[in-house]
């Protein structure tokens, strides 16, 4: 189960990726614009996390 913050982090890193500011981010999600960033930024916290976690490496190499 996602928690809501997911999907409006999501939202606002997606529109702020899109060229929007945080202040029309804030204003779309009804919350200030420090919040939609820190949701924007926590979310691509996240997804950088699990990218690491998860990747497949490109090369083994020996130690």
């Amino acid at each position: 189960m996602s928690a809501p913050w997911d999907e409006d982090g999501g939202f606002a890193w997606e529109r702020r990726e899109a060229g929007h500011s945080w202040e029309e981010i804030g204003s779309e999600l009804g919350c200030p614009p420090h919040v939609a960033e820190e949701l924007g930024e926590r979310y691509r916290a996240e997804i950088d996390r699990l990218t690491m976690r998860d990747q497949i490496p490109l090369f083994d190499l020996p130690e």
